[in-house]
């Protein structure tokens, strides 16, 4: 795990943009799981799976640990 100096106002808006992303990776994956047309379905857990990334990138960060995907 990394270690980062990060200012006050850095920390505040990372932890900031990893809430965004942990709201974008449930809303979509609820709509998926809603979806009857397999194309946007498909499509929305892509974009569930590159906000996972995007979010475990941000956690690194910030020190954090990383949300890992079970199958």
């Amino acid at each position: 795990m990394r270690q980062n100096n990060l200012s006050p106002k850095e920390r505040a808006y990372l932890e900031g943009a990893l809430q965004m992303e942990n709201l974008c990776i449930a809303k979509c994956s609820v709509y998926a799981d809603q979806c009857a047309d397999h194309e946007l379905k498909n499509m929305l857990f892509r974009i569930t799976k590159d906000k996972r990334q995007h979010a475990n990138i941000i956690k690194q960060e910030l020190g954090k640990p990383e949300w890992q995907h079970q199958q």
